[in-house]
């Protein structure tokens, strides 16, 4: 098996005209590559001491670049550390705007920053490299040199002569705005910032003082507040995957009698708004089984779990990077399921003969009647829905990261809320409309009230990413209007093509027109899930930018494997491994691994919720400490129990 010794990750690919000195205003906005994988942020794995990098096929790194030349330069890895070559007098090479002549080598270091041509790459290693050898201590860095080495040979001699930096390297201005919307920002890396390390990138003409925006001091506690944060391995650790994330995201200065109050208040809830489902659906169950029959029954109690398991095996595609805890999901699905049920069943009920009667003294238009019948319906159930992913967001708000999270809890308080209503419509209609039930419901209709709250997941998860106050109330208000518009006007439609054709069912013409408005009537949803899919596929993309961009330095810091940092950008590659673990070495060891690249990963994204405005938490432990303790020790354990980890490169 082949060692990794570091990587080289893609930044950005720039144009022409930002590579030769366009002014730092009109820099970040230098175009950037387009299509679904964008070339820009991509991993290459350095296995051997001497890569060679260049645009034709047999270089280890192969860059599409048309600026870089076939066999552009070399990265070497010795003794003193690593040095880029460059092997033509006409290439362009530069680390860290300091260009690097035609024949010559400089020195770099770990979190540089390499231009070949257009293309801007950084170098990711263990910070062993960085240490000094021959004469200086071991505890010394290379930033005080920067070696010229002469004209390469065939052995690549050791490094001679040298040039004069600064004893301490200012922090450098990222070449990326810090903060961006999706439609751009997901097309390309985030800005680099740690809390803990330098904050370095290359501006190619310039560098200028950076001050991290984000960097503020922990607040002190009193004693008291001390005592409600106690902080153990054990406890941490309880939930594989989960336990850090969960420590932390409840409120630190609630004490345990009041999270046991909490939980108490919500368990009982739960347990009510259980027994009214239940008492409900029993009535509907036992008037069906006296007018349809035994068969009705069956049809409703397995039918409808159908679309069901569907949404959850799609959920588990798509949660693919910062997965969500498996009890936060069954508690998603048990809202739309049992909570929402009983209030959207009695608020309905008490509001529209309230409306019917107001209508009545001004208009006799059934339609009027019917449309804000159904606009009732889609207020109604879409707040109820919509209320559980509020209170997803405000009380586990370290738990709800982005759009993708936004849409994964959607999509499982639509499925659960469905599920029950579709055990009624089986139940009472099944015998005379069975196939109609199938097709419209579960076969076309089956992801119905999973893409409705789905669009304000996504427009709160987009909370997360950005810091416009105005945005942060905005979006979230359209995505809630866009889901009472589609779920209000797709009852409107069914509701009125159904009563056509049970009005005039033997009349072809209105059957016909009836049912085309029906098929018609899916199209405004799947709309809306090919938009859908499309946030969640620049969303993904987001996650694997802020992997990349926050793990750097902890690979530097020898906290996250080389292996580790690009097998955790390739989701498949990922699952893969873990799949493998599984067989080879167990369920208990596959547990562990899972485990510890979830943990890593949750590093990368509390990292990033730093950064875009996240105060640091109460307590003289940070979540980042807690995350990298436990990385260690599961990685302790996972060695302890003898079972290899195979790392191929992503």
């Amino acid at each position: 098996m082949n060692q990794n010794y570091g990587v080289l990750r893609v930044v950005r690919v720039m144009s022409a005209r930002s590579s030769s000195g366009m002014p730092d205003a009109q820099h970040s906005q230098a175009k950037h590559p387009t299509g679904w994988l964008p070339e820009e942020g991509l991993v290459h794995v350095l296995t051997r001491r001497t890569t060679a990098i260049g645009r034709a096929l047999h270089n280890d790194v192969i860059l599409m670049d048309p600026t870089v030349s076939r066999e552009h330069a070399r990265l070497i890895l010795d003794q003193s550390g690593w040095h880029i070559v460059n092997l033509t007098e006409q290439n362009v090479v530069r680390v860290n705007g300091r260009p690097v002549p035609g024949g010559r080598s400089l020195r770099v270091q770990t979190q540089d920053i390499i231009v070949l041509g257009n293309t801007m790459l950084q170098l990711i290693a263990p910070s062993t490299s960085r240490l000094a050898v021959s004469g200086a201590g071991a505890d010394s860095y290379l930033d005080s040199k920067t070696d010229i080495l002469p004209r390469p040979q065939l052995s690549y001699p050791a490094p001679s002569g040298s040039m004069t930096l600064e004893k301490e390297r200012p922090l450098l201005t990222s070449s990326m705005p810090l903060q961006q919307e999706p439609a751009t920002a997901w097309r390309q890396d985030p800005a680099p910032f740690d809390t803990r390390d330098r904050a370095r990138s290359l501006d190619e003409n310039h560098a200028r003082a950076f001050t991290p925006p984000n960097l503020s001091t922990v607040p002190e506690r009193s004693d008291a507040q001390a005592e409600q944060q106690v902080w153990e391995d054990e406890e941490a650790e309880s939930i594989l995957g989960a336990g850090i994330t969960m420590q932390f995201a409840l409120p630190q200065r609630m004490g345990i009698r009041t999270r046991w109050l909490i939980a108490g208040i919500g368990l009982a809830i739960l347990l009510t708004s259980a027994m009214i489902t239940v008492i409900l659906n029993s009535v509907i169950g036992l008037s069906a089984l006296e007018q349809n029959g035994v068969a009705s029954i069956i049809a409703a109690l397995t039918i409808p779990i159908i679309p069901a398991i569907g949404i959850f095996l799609l959920v588990n595609f798509m949660d693919r990077y910062e997965r969500e805890p498996w009890f936060l999901r069954l508690a998603a699905f048990l809202w739309g399921a049992i909570i929402a049920i009983p209030p959207a069943f009695f608020i309905e009920q008490k509001v529209d003969p309230l409306l019917q009667n107001l209508l009545n003294q001004v208009s006799s238009s059934e339609v009027l009647h019917t449309a804000l019948q159904e606009l009732n319906v889609g207020v109604t159930e879409e707040t109820i829905k919509g209320l559980g992913l509020l209170l997803l967001f405000i009380i586990l708000r370290d738990e709800f990261d982005n759009v993708t999270d936004g849409i994964v809890y959607g999509a499982l308080i639509g499925a659960g809320f469905a599920m029950v209503e579709n055990f009624s419509y089986f139940a009472l209609n099944s015998k005379n409309f069975l196939v109609f039930l199938i097709v419209g419901r579960i076969i076309l209709g089956w992801l119905g009230h999973s893409t409705f709250i789905a669009c304000f997941g996504a427009a709160l998860g987009y909370v997360r990413h950005t810091r416009v106050r105005w945005k942060q109330i905005l979006i979230p208000l359209l995505g809630f209007l866009v889901a009472v518009g589609l779920h209000s006007f797709f009852d409107f439609v069914d509701f009125q093509a159904s009563a056509a054709i049970r009005s005039a069912p033997y009349d072809s013409t209105v059957v016909t027109y009836a049912l085309i408005a029906i098929i018609g009537n899916y199209i405004p949803p799947f709309l809306a899930q090919l938009g859908l899919l499309y946030i969640l596929i620049k969303s993904l993309a987001h996650e694997a930018a802020i992997i990349r961009e926050f793990l750097a330095s902890e690979v530097s810091d020898g906290v996250v494997t080389v292996g580790e940092y690009a097998l955790l950008q390739n989701s498949f590659n990922r699952t893969k491994e873990e799949r493998r673990v599984m067989w080879k070495c167990g369920m208990r060891q596959w547990m562990r691994v899972k485990a510890l690249y979830q943990t890593e990963i949750g590093l990368a994204f509390r990292k990033w919720h730093v950064h875009m405005g996240d105060k640091p938490k109460l307590g003289y432990i940070q979540p980042e400490d807690a995350y990298r303790r436990r990385i260690r020790n599961l990685r302790n354990e996972i060695r302890a129990a003898g079972c290899v980890l195979e790392m191929p490169p992503a």
